[in-house]
C-alpha cells in the first residue's frame, strides 16, 4: 500500500511539473503589448490636456472629449467655432507625452442625451465582440464612439488582428464608420518631427505646455502611424 501511495505521489508531482510551464505560458500569452509606463503617460496626458482646455479663457472647449492611447490624442466632440477646434488641437500638442493628434472635433451644438447613450451602447457592444474573440487581445484596444463613428486606438500584434477588430466594430448595429488609429507592433512609422506638427497646429505661436514643470514621460518617445479608415 505504501509503495502504491509513493508511486501515485511521484506521478502527481511529475504531472504538476509538466503543467506549471504550460500555465506560465498561458499567463504570458495574455500579457498586454502596452507598457505600464505608456499607460501612465497616456492617463496623465488626457487629464492635463482636458484641464488646460477648461482653463483656457476666451475659448469654448467644454464639449471636447480627450482620449490619449499609445501617445496619440484623439479629440472628439463639438465646439461652437473653428477657433475653438484649432486651440484644442494646439493644447493637445503641448503635452510632452503626445506623439500624434487626431482632431475629430466637429463644429456645432452639443449632442443630445439620446445620442450619447447610443454611442455608449455601441462602445459596449464593440468591446463585447472584441472580448469574445480569442484571436483578438482586447486588452490592447481602446474603443471610442462619437455619433455612430467608432474609433479604435491601441496596439495590434499584427495586421490580421487589426482587421478582425475593425470588422467586429463595423458589424455592430448603429455603426456607420470605423476609424483606426491603432499601432501595429513591430511596424516602423515615419512622421514629421513633433515640433513641426505642433508649430503647424498652433500657427507658429508659442503656447505654454500643459505639462510645464513635469519630467520626461515614463515610457520614452514613441511615434505612431496615421489613421486607417474602413
Amino acid at each position: 500500500m505504501a509503495d502504491r501511495l509513493s508511486s501515485l505521489s511521484t506521478a502527481l508531482l511529475v504531472s504538476c511539473a509538466a503543467l506549471i510551464p504550460a500555465a506560465c505560458n498561458t499567463v504570458g500569452s495574455v500579457q498586454e503589448e502596452r507598457s505600464i509606463g505608456r499607460q501612465l503617460d497616456d492617463t496623465n496626458a488626457s487629464v492635463s490636456i482636458k484641464s488646460a482646455m477648461l482653463r483656457s479663457e476666451g475659448f469654448a472647449m467644454n464639449g471636447v472629449d480627450v482620449e490619449v492611447t499609445e501617445g496619440i490624442a484623439l479629440l472628439t466632440g463639438r465646439v461652437p467655432r473653428e477657433d475653438d477646434r484649432l486651440m484644442a488641437e494646439c493644447l493637445a500638442w503641448s503635452s510632452v507625452a503626445v506623439r500624434n493628434v487626431a482632431n475629430e472635433i466637429e463644429i456645432g451644438g452639443d449632442p443630445g442625451f439620446r445620442d450619447r447613450t447610443r454611442d455608449a451602447e455601441i462602445t459596449a457592444r464593440v468591446n463585447g465582440r472584441l472580448i469574445s474573440d480569442r484571436a483578438v487581445r482586447s486588452i490592447n484596444f481602446n474603443v471610442e464612439t462619437h455619433n455612430g463613428r467608432v474609433y479604435l486606438l491601441g496596439v495590434a500584434r499584427n495586421r490580421g488582428e487589426l482587421e478582425r477588430a475593425s470588422a467586429h466594430a463595423s458589424l455592430v448595429e448603429g455603426v456607420w464608420d470605423v476609424v483606426s488609429y491603432v499601432r501595429i507592433s513591430g511596424v516602423p512609422t515615419n512622421l514629421p518631427a513633433r515640433g513641426e506638427r505642433r508649430a503647424e497646429a498652433c500657427a507658429g505661436e508659442a503656447n505654454p505646455g500643459v505639462d510645464s514643470g513635469s519630467g520626461s514621460p515614463n515610457s520614452g518617445p514613441q511615434l505612431l502611424g496615421g489613421p486607417e479608415t474602413r
